[in-house]
This record gives C-alpha cells, sequence and structure tokens, in this order.
C-alpha cells in the first residue's frame, strides 16, 4: 500500500476531535455572550430596585435645598443614615449622590457618600455635603457622568463601565430634578466588574468543563460504534478486495477468478457492499465464460453508452437539463447573437431557505423542496427550457412565446411562489420560495449570452436582499 494513504480510523479519530473542539469554541462562545448579557440584565434590574428604593426615601425639594446652600438639614442626616444602612444590607461597591462640574476647572460636587459602620468609623472617606473632588475623578470620568445626566429624563436609569482610582465598577445613576426643574444632582449605585467577571469566568469554564466531558464520551462510544460496524469491517473488505485484484490481474482463466468473501456480519451498506462484490466476482467469470457472445455484448454497450450520453446532460433529481447542457445552448445562443438574429430572455432562480430546510428537515426532503420548486418552475414555463445550473440556482431560456408573454408569466412566477411560501397547511419542505430576476437581450448593450445572465442574476440578487430585509 502507498505510504501516503490516510487510515480511516485515524480520519474519523481527528475529524471528531476537531468537531469537539470547533463545538467547544462555538458553545463557549454562545454562553459567554449569553450568560454575560443575561447577567448584566440582573445586576441592572437590581441596581434599579436600589436607585427607586432610595429615591422614594429622598426629599427632592430639601436635598435640593441643602445642595444649594450647603447646610445639612434633618431630613439630610436621616437620608445618610438611611443610605448606610442600604450598603450594610447589599452587596454593592458604591451608594452616592454626586453632581459633575464641567466647566474651566473641572470636579465632582459630593452631595453624599454612603458607607458601611466599619467605614464611617476606622476609614471615613472625607467627603461632606458640597465638597468638591478635583483630582479624584479623570476628565474622561466626569463626561461619563455629565452626559448621562444631561440624557437622563430623571425616570429611567443610565448604565456604563467606569474604571476609576475606586476600581473597575459598572454604574447606575439617575438623575435628580427639584420642582424648578433643574438638575442638580445624581443618584448612583455602582457593582464591582470583577464581581461580573468571577461569575462569568466560573459559569463559562464550567460550560466547557462539561461540553469537553461530554464530547469526550461522544467520542469514545462514537469510535467504538464505528469500528465495529465499520472500518474494521471495512478494513477486511479492502483486503479480501486487494486480493482479488491481485489474482485477477491479466488472469485469462474464468475459473482462477475466485473472491473470497471475509466474513462480516453487519446488516448495514458494508455487509451489502461485501454481497454486491462477490455477485460481481461471479459476473465477472460468468461475462468471461460468455464472450463468445461478444458480438453482442458490444452492441448492447454502445446501447447504454447512448443513454448515458443522454443522462450526461440531465439532472438526477429534478430531470431538468444540467449546467453542461446549459453550457451547450450558451454557445448556440451566443453563435445567434453574432448572426444577428438573438431574441431570447433569461429568468435567474435561486431557492430560499434550503439550507434552513436542510438542516431543520435533513436532506431528503431539501431534495423534496428542490424537486417541488423546478416542478412548480417548469409548469409555469412550459414552452421554454429550464436549467439547473448549481445545488439552488436555476435558469429558464426565454424564447418564442414564453419571450412575447415575458411579464405576465414572470408576474404568474412571483404569485405562484408568493402563495405557495404562505400556505400554512403545507410542510416546511412544500413552502417553496425563490429570489428571481429577468433580463432580456439588448444589442446594444449585450456581446454575450452570458451578459444577460449577469443581469438577471443581480436584479435576483436584489430580490433575495430586498425578501430578506421584509422577513428582517
Amino acid at each position: 500500500m502507498p505510504s501516503s494513504r490516510k487510515p480511516l480510523k485515524r480520519s474519523i479519530f481527528i475529524g471528531c476531535t476537531a468537531f469537539i473542539l470547533l463545538l467547544c469554541l462555538i458553545l463557549s462562545t454562545l454562553t459567554y455572550f449569553t450568560y454575560t448579557d443575561s447577567l448584566y440584565e440582573s445586576y441592572e434590574k437590581r441596581m434599579e430596585d436600589i436607585i427607586d428604593y432610595v429615591q422614594s426615601h429622598i426629599d427632592i425639594e430639601d436635598l435640593s435645598e441643602c445642595v444649594e446652600t450647603g447646610v445639612e438639614s434633618k431630613k439630610y442626616k436621616e437620608l445618610v443614615e438611611f443610605m448606610d444602612a442600604i450598603m450594610e444590607d447589599f452587596e454593592i461597591h458604591y451608594l452616592y449622590i454626586v453632581y459633575p462640574i464641567i466647566d474651566e476647572k473641572p470636579g465632582m460636587l459630593n452631595i453624599l457618600s454612603a458607607d458601611t459602620k466599619y467605614g464611617r468609623e476606622y476609614e471615613p472617606d472625607g467627603y461632606y455635603l458640597c465638597s468638591i473632588s478635583y483630582d479624584d475623578y479623570a476628565i474622561e470620568e466626569l463626561h461619563l457622568y455629565y452626559d448621562a445626566m444631561m440624557t437622563n429624563d430623571g425616570r429611567g436609569i443610565t448604565y456604563f463601565k467606569d474604571f476609576s482610582a475606586w476600581g473597575y465598577d459598572y454604574t447606575g445613576l439617575r438623575a435628580l430634578i427639584n420642582s424648578k426643574g433643574e438638575k442638580f444632582a445624581l443618584l448612583c449605585v455602582d457593582i464591582e466588574i470583577s464581581e461580573l467577571l468571577k461569575d462569568i469566568g466560573n459559569y463559562t469554564f464550567a460550560n466547557i468543563l462539561l461540553i469537553v466531558s461530554l464530547g469526550t464520551i461522544f467520542i469514545a462510544l462514537f469510535l467504538t460504534w464505528i469500528n465495529r460496524n465499520f472500518t474494521d469491517p471495512i478494513t477486511k473488505l479492502e483486503r479480501s478486495v486487494a486480493e482479488f485484484a491481485d489474482t485477477a490481474h491479466k488472469q485469462k482463466d474464468p475459473e482462477k477468478l475466485i473472491y473470497y468473501a471475509p466474513d462480516i456480519r453487519t446488516r448495514n451498506e458494508v455487509g451489502s457492499l461485501r454481497d454486491a462484490i462477490v455477485k460481481l466476482s461471479n459476473d465477472m467469470r460468468a461475462y468471461m465464460n460468455d464472450m463468445i457472445d461478444a458480438q453482442g455484448k458490444v452492441e448492447d454497450m454502445k446501447s447504454k453508452v447512448s443513454h448515458m450520453d443522454m443522462v450526461a446532460y440531465q439532472d438526477a433529481l429534478t430531470h431538468v437539463k444540467n449546467k453542461a447542457w446549459y453550457d451547450n445552448v450558451t454557445k448556440r445562443v451566443d453563435n445567434d447573437i453574432a448572426d444577428g438574429k438573438a431574441k431570447f430572455g433569461i429568468v435567474m432562480l435561486d431557492l430560499n431557505n434550503l439550507k434552513k430546510i436542510n438542516d431543520n428537515y435533513g436532506h431528503d426532503h431539501g431534495n423534496d423542496y428542490i424537486a417541488g420548486a423546478c416542478h412548480e418552475v417548469c409548469i409555469i414555463y412550459d414552452h421554454s427550457p429550464v436549467f439547473r445550473i448549481g445545488g439552488d440556482e436555476f435558469v429558464v431560456l426565454l424564447e418564442k412565446n414564453d419571450l412575447e408573454n415575458k411579464d405576465a408569466l414572470f408576474k404568474k412566477l412571483r404569485d405562484t411562489f408568493d402563495k405557495i411560501s404562505k400556505d400554512e397547511s403545507k410542510e416546511p419542505w412544500e413552502r417553496y420560495s425563490v429570489a428571481a430576476g429577468m433580463a432580456i437581450y439588448d444589442s446594444s448593450i449585450d456581446k454575450s449570452m452570458d451578459d444577460v445572465f449577469k443581469r438577471a442574476d443581480e436584479l435576483m440578487y436584489q430580490d433575495k436582499m430586498e425578501s430578506k430585509m421584509a422577513r428582517g
């Protein structure tokens, strides 16, 4: 055997491993982003609840007057105690009320900074009513707060990530508006991003570990099954066929063309292949014994070749003409163009949703979808040749009567497929949908049939894009 051969077992193992790794990457990525969005949503809901709860205990007019006068009122002091209690009871990083100053000397006006009992007693932050921090906030941070204040309407919550001297936080805030309609402060709550990242990392790692574990079990079970049912029987079959090929090479005695079939009991395609090879070897002996009737067999072979030549230009699934025949017709039409007698049009069609049908219902129903859609096209253009030039691409060549009735037929094509695609009583693979484009030969701009084809293809592509945007 050639040294460059690739054993089937190794190829299957490499393929399975690559599949599991790819699956792990895809699922891990999806898990990461899905869980991240979910976690941020849960934290945002929590932050919204805290802000709503705190704001419900704020006397807006009293707090506005405190900010204006710089004097702590009784309600202000009660608010300090209340927000400190929130800090004790909830796992949040910071809870505070500030006002960003963007002028010649930018800074942050501190109105109230909640703290824990321990922090108040042993590590006070030094912030008091109307103190201004000029160095604690970078200008970029001040703009984050200022822009949020300008856009926040006092009802919703504005969220942003803030990397500051106090750490990397996810901030939620709401503007406080007094009776004069003035935004005099921002009520803010911060949650540490590191906590979110930790939760996301742990969850993602657990999912990766689960996927890898299940993938390893799958590979082991799959390889065991496939070795028993396919690779080992195929190996036996390969050896027996190779031995038979060596024996049959230049063998003129039909009685020596004996195939020793291996013992294969898989009851699948491999077993059927074994039986077919046995039958083939027997047929070979019979054929050689019947060489006396060679002339008749030659004539029979000529007939078969003629039939194969006809089949070569027909699409096996839809029974319309294939790409090879389309190329022959292209030569004929190009000759007509050169002789100045060409009159034709092209309808380009591309099936929509074929991949979705294949993925959700299997390739058998995908073939049903292709054949059914092609059948509808053939009914509409019953006087024109239909070509299947690709997996889901068809071309109709309009000439004579169909060319004269091109607009009516094209409208009928659109109406027919629009009705079929929306018929909920049919199976998904029976609700055919196509994108279509039609172009007519114009001697002033078209030099070949391919020029008309390209214009039809562009119109079809536009139709497909419009259809996608409509489904949106």
